[in-house]
């Protein structure tokens, strides 16, 4: 895969103004399938981080993660 294009999870966070650990969380939860380099960091493409984008503000209008996730699918 192509990595030029492709941020760090802290950059991220920087741009989204939230953090990384909040971002490691929505992967874990499943909403977000980051591409990992051989050493395990974190990548994200544009289409993750609108994805990021919307999942930040749908928690942020108080929306359940349920609710994010039935969204998602």
């Amino acid at each position: 895969m192509e990595t030029a294009h492709l941020k760090k999870i802290g950059e991220v966070a920087e741009m989204l103004g939230t953090t990384p650990r909040t971002l490691r969380f929505y992967e874990e939860e499943g909403l977000i399938v980051s591409y990992r380099t051989k050493g395990g960091t974190r990548l994200y493409s544009k289409a993750d981080i609108a994805r990021f984008r919307i999942i930040l503000k749908l928690a942020k209008l108080g929306i359940s993660l349920n609710d994010i996730k039935r969204l998602a699918t």
